[in-house]
């Protein structure tokens, strides 16, 4: 017989025999009911309720009702609302009943002993998981249970949590011992699954309906990850766009620390496992609510999710693992570029966490605008004004290229708005630069607002010409110097016949070569 159970019914003996004493020994009775009180009290964390509880109807009530209550006053006791003994407000209350969950027992969950070792518990855990891991058993119910075997094992299998378990059941491992009946513990099922079998059967549970691994790893934690990628905008020369440049720049970026090779930690001891989620980065908030018990992960607030704290930092970067320095960059500019370009300079940008490794540097080109040259590809456009006499007659005039200047022939004739080409003095391609676009020049004739005398009379002989050439029967009735010569050749020839009867021959050939000129 356990202990307090022998307590318990010594205490019953007395009132057995208190209860066939003179009743003017009132006090007695009153003492050992106290005494029986606190043996309950004592006695309620046992194993041994049921049967306890047994003993007391059998042994210790009837003795009671027979000694200090008349007729059947202890019933009324214990059963009654109407006794003062109760809240007087019972009765106002409706009848209710009170739904108590059953804990769960882990040992049953795992299928080992109270005393099993932790060699065993292993063993049943990873005979149960790899039976009912969701990648496995796609019966429905088989996820519920592998969190449940995770929740066993994670708790048998500390010492502390066992010992806490033993002594109080579930709320002994989850805060509800406290009495506030929430409580927070770390929990991931599918990292303590990988803890044990590696990651080959825990790649992926997406299909878990938002409960599976994605809810609570974080694949990252305290591991080194990628820097951020920097941005850094230069301005070029049309021709350094052109034909390709070497630019130096002056970027600050994030590079690890040296002294600490990026940990942040004065040293390796410095680093310890968080001791609020066990190094998992997360933490489950448990509460109790009138609907059942409601669970929620979050990022553990100790750590931050790292699942690590520093206890002493870095001396040089003062626990961030990275120092902000400025640094001299060469970048090559290719032959071709364009206005908006982006060059890529890799392991140029932030160093990464934990020593990973940097991002890239990003250079965005801007390129200078050039006067009455436009690009389009690798082609270039520009335009040239000449005069009209060069237009009619022809003409060589200088115009600027990339490469300079150079000669660009017009040829007689030339209307407005035509167009000549220099080949191969446009833009070099891309990443091919022996292949080069062409120049476009469109033709602008320009004609004179203003015309001084004698331009106006040298204009108005080539006018009659090309009139006299097109429209012969009806020529310009206009005095001008072209008429004014035609007078005189009319007078000289009138004079000729006078003298000598004919057409003189000097005089026939003025003539000759006005009307030639004229067509």
């Amino acid at each position: 017989m356990a202990p307090a159970t022998s307590c318990a019914l010594a205490n019953s003996s007395a009132v057995v025999s208190n209860a066939s004493a003179p009743r003017t020994a009132s006090a007695s009775p009153s003492v050992s009911f106290r005494a029986i009180t606190a043996s309950c009290d004592s006695y309620r964390t046992s194993e041994h309720i049921p049967s306890f509880q047994s003993k007391v109807k059998r042994n210790i009530i009837p003795d009671l009702r027979s000694s200090f209550f008349p007729g059947n006053g202890v019933a009324r006791l214990f059963t009654s609302p109407r006794s003062h003994s109760f809240d007087p407000s019972y009765r106002k209350r409706a009848p209710h009943r009170q739904v108590v969950a059953m804990a769960t027992d882990y040992y049953s969950v795992l299928g080992v002993s109270r005393t099993a070792s932790k060699q065993d518990i292993k063993g049943a855990y990873r005979k149960l998981a790899r039976k009912y891991h969701p990648d496995v058993n796609k019966e429905a119910g088989a996820e519920e249970k592998f969190k449940e075997i995770s929740a066993a094992y994670e708790v048998l299998s500390d010492d502390e949590k066992r010992s806490l378990y033993d002594r109080f059941g579930e709320a002994g491992v989850t805060g509800a011992a406290a009495g506030n009946g929430a409580g927070t513990y770390a929990t991931n099922p599918f990292d303590l699954f990988e803890s044990i079998f590696g990651t080959s059967m825990g790649g992926g549970f997406g299909s878990m309906g938002g409960m599976g691994a994605s809810s609570f790893r974080t694949s990252a934690r305290g591991m080194p990850t990628q820097g951020d990628d920097l941005r850094f905008d230069i301005t070029l020369e049309f021709e350094e766009a052109m034909f390709g440049a070497e630019k130096t720049l002056e970027a600050s970026h994030l590079e690890t620390c040296t002294l600490c090779s990026g940990s942040g930690a004065k040293s390796s001891n410095s680093q310890k496992i968080c001791p609020t989620c066990g190094g998992q980065g997360q933490v489950m908030q448990t509460s109790r609510t009138a609907f059942g018990m409601f669970s929620q992960v979050s990022v553990c607030p100790t750590c931050a999710g790292e699942g690590e704290v520093i206890t002493s930092y870095c001396k040089k970067c003062g626990g961030e693992g990275r120092i902000k320095v400025k640094k001299l960059i060469k970048v090559k500019v290719p032959p071709g570029v364009n206005n908006g370009s982006t060059l890529r300079v890799r392991g140029e940008g932030d160093a990464g966490l934990r020593g990973g490794p940097p991002g890239d540097l990003y250079v965005y080109l801007n390129v200078k605008e050039v006067p009455n040259i436009q690009r389009d590809g690798i082609n270039l456009y520009s335009s040239v004004s000449i005069n009209y006499t060069d237009a009619i007659l022809g003409t060589t005039v200088q115009v600027k290229t990339v490469d300079g200047f150079t000669e660009l022939q017009i040829p007689a004739g030339t209307q407005p708005g035509d167009v000549l080409v220099l080949s191969k003095r446009g833009v070099p391609k891309l990443n091919k630069p022996t292949v080069r676009g062409d120049h476009f020049f469109t033709v602008k004739v320009s004609i004179p607002t203003r015309l001084s005398e004698a331009e106006r009379g040298l204009v108005d002989e080539l006018a009659d010409l090309y009139r006299t050439k097109t429209q012969p029967s009806n020529p310009r009735a206009r005095t001008s110097r072209g008429q004014r010569m035609s007078n005189e050749l009319e007078s000289n020839s009138v004079k000729g016949l006078g003298e000598n009867g004919a057409v003189g021959d000097e005089n026939e050939g003025i003539w000759g070569s006005v009307k030639k000129l004229a067509g």
